[in-house]
């Protein structure tokens, strides 16, 4: 084992850890005392300069490739990490769907509720409806709102079938729909088989640096014929192409 990985492991991981802590305390005071003062314009900042800063702690060193959109997008990316919203944001503010657990999540459940965070049930067609009505009303106010459309994460050496009806608020709104490739360039990012919260973190400190390419592709524009599986389709092909694997057939719609 390397000097730099036992230095990473047991001196420059406490210290990490420490500096996560201030900076949840800091988003915590921020939440609770200026955020229902600002504009929505200036809170989407504070959440995009946090999130870089929570990047910054636990090593992932980000960079971005193509053009990040100038208007109101849907935001659609592969899915590897608890990190991945945090990236999306650190490169432009979105705002998210999310599975109705990660709500439980400690401190960081209840920073993406306040942030804005909307918090969906996928087996209920009431909560898609929600969402769907609270995402097109996000795109026609001049918002992003971004999802992951995989529904959970993978080991990042393969996609998962895009789920195809929450695409269908880019077509609600006219917007256009922004697949964004997410290719982490070391394992310890990946959350899955039940991961724990807390162990990930741990996890990602223990390791010098991580970078993480976002790529955004071409964005998809909609038009009147289109089908919203046609925008899952064409989002899941441009993102397969960037990270090198093939695109899983999405099943027809009943």
């Amino acid at each position: 084992m390397s000097l730099r990985i036992l230095f990473t492991a047991y001196v420059l991981r406490p210290l990490r850890a420490l500096a996560l802590i201030a900076l949840i305390v800091t988003g915590l005071i921020i939440l609770a005392t200026l955020f229902p003062l600002l504009p929505m314009r200036s809170r989407e900042q504070v959440m995009q300069r946090w999130s870089q800063a929570l990047l910054y702690i636990v090593g992932i060193r980000l960079r971005i490739v193509g053009d990040l959109p100038r208007s109101a997008a849907l935001i659609v990316a592969n899915h590897v990490s608890w990190a991945d919203p945090f990236v999306l944001i650190a490169c432009s503010p979105v705002h998210f769907v999310a599975k109705a657990e990660i709500r439980s999540w400690p401190v960081f459940g209840w920073l993406a509720a306040q942030a804005g965070t909307i918090f969906i049930q996928r087996e209920r067609a009431r909560d898609v409806h929600k969402v769907t009505q609270s995402f097109t009303a996000a795109l026609q106010s001049g918002r992003s709102v971004g999802m992951f459309p995989e529904s959970t994460t993978t080991n990042g050496k393969q996609l998962l079938p895009f789920k195809p009806p929450l695409f269908q608020v880019a077509l609600d709104a006219n917007v256009a729909c922004q697949p964004v490739a997410l290719r982490y360039e070391h394992d310890a990012v990946a959350w899955i088989d039940n991961m724990g919260f807390l162990s990930s973190i741990w996890r990602i400190m223990a390791v010098p640096q991580i970078p993480v390419v976002a790529t955004y592709c071409a964005p998809v524009v909609p038009n009147s014929q289109m089908h919203r599986r046609d925008l899952a389709v064409a989002s899941e092909a441009a993102i397969a192409s960037v990270l090198h694997q093939s695109a899983p057939p999405i099943p027809l719609e009943i």
